[in-house]
């Protein structure tokens, strides 16, 4: 991997960010509680508005796909499992081993990736969704190919209905799983949530209790906030040259600084990967750097994040595709 890989021009923001610090930024984003994965969504066709597609090889060196993770990293097949049936009982014993406790606060208001239906596994581009909205006791999504929306109906603890859905009449043929969404959401009669480390599932079942479909949403808003590098690469950076991170998942934003230079740039989270997070379109201003300073360090690494865990109570430690560690990172508490 060559610096050159990086994308390093003068930041449009710059001169916004030169004055800022990672508190001003964050501008109270580390309250925001985050509805799904894939951002804003354009309110005539229902699809992000923000297209959500994986980094390139120009923009990421991901030739090596997840070769090692982290102990407590699932495996890509106990993924794929944890996508189907949970009555199947080597899901069971999978998702057994994997589970969390869901938050206090937990509620299937908002949006949720179709992840499996009727144990077909979705991964389209297109990232077929729902979204509960409690309030107006209606749900809305796309099925991979047309807007869907209806009246939801929910009785506690676990009774949900969707009825009298109707959906645009475009014509797909690439959309292979649009019927069968269709049906299923039409045979929903219960749901049962299940957190996996930072995922939330929901299985969604018919009248027998067999599971139709399974959505999913990513539980990433502990990265929301200031954040100050602890350790890269596993050595203290200066004090004199502290980078600093401030990372906003609900707009998928980065900005912060590397101890010489003011960064700015995007987030990405891939809703096919546990703990997932990547750093793209990074953008520096131009300021020469004395040459004690980490900055190539610091940018090359920030290049290679793969993954996100919270390792302790206000401590994230970042990953690369092999389950290294690259950043511990410290929350900074904005309110003092």
């Amino acid at each position: 991997m060559k610096l050159t890989r990086l994308h390093l021009y003068i930041a449009v923001a710059a001169s916004i960010a030169l004055g800022s610090t990672s508190c001003s930024i964050l501008n109270n984003s580390h309250t925001t509680k985050i509805s799904g994965s894939e951002g804003k969504r354009d309110a005539s066709t229902g699809k992000p508005s923000k297209k959500l597609i994986p980094p390139t090889d120009a923009q990421k060196n991901s030739g090596k796909k997840d070769k090692k993770k982290p102990s407590d990293r699932p495996s890509p097949s106990a993924s794929r499992e944890l996508l189907t049936d949970s009555n199947d009982s080597t899901v069971s014993r999978a998702a057994t081993s994997l589970s969390h406790s869901l938050p206090a606060d937990f509620s299937i208001s908002g949006e949720w990736t179709i992840a499996s239906v009727r144990n077909n596994i979705l991964n389209d581009e297109e990232r077929p969704y729902i979204n509960f909205d409690l309030n107006q006791k209606r749900f809305y999504g796309s099925n991979g190919c047309n807007v869907i929306n209806g009246d939801l109906l929910l009785t506690p603890p676990d009774s949900i209905r969707m009825d009298n859905m109707i959906a645009t009449m475009r014509l797909c043929q690439d959309a292979p799983y649009e019927y069968l969404i269709n049906l299923a959401i039409s045979d929903v009669r219960t749901f049962l949530p299940r957190q996996e480390g930072n995922v939330t599932f929901l299985d969604l079942k018919d009248g027998s209790g067999q599971t139709v479909m399974v959505v999913r949403r990513h539980n990433m808003d502990f990265l929301n906030g200031a954040w100050k590098v602890e350790l890269l690469n596993g050595t203290k950076p200066n004090e004199e040259q502290q980078p600093t991170l401030t990372i906003n998942t609900t707009d998928l934003q980065l900005h912060g600084t590397s101890g010489c230079n003011i960064i700015n740039g995007r987030a990405f989270i891939d809703p096919d990967k546990f703990d997932s997070l990547q750093f793209i379109d990074i953008a520096t201003t131009r300021k020469g750097c004395p040459p004690e300073s980490r900055e190539t360090e610091f940018l090359l690494a920030l290049e290679s994040v793969e993954t996100a865990k919270e390792t302790a109570p206000g401590t994230v430690t970042l990953y690369d595709t092999e389950g290294n560690e690259l950043f511990v990172l410290s929350r900074i508490d904005c309110r003092k």
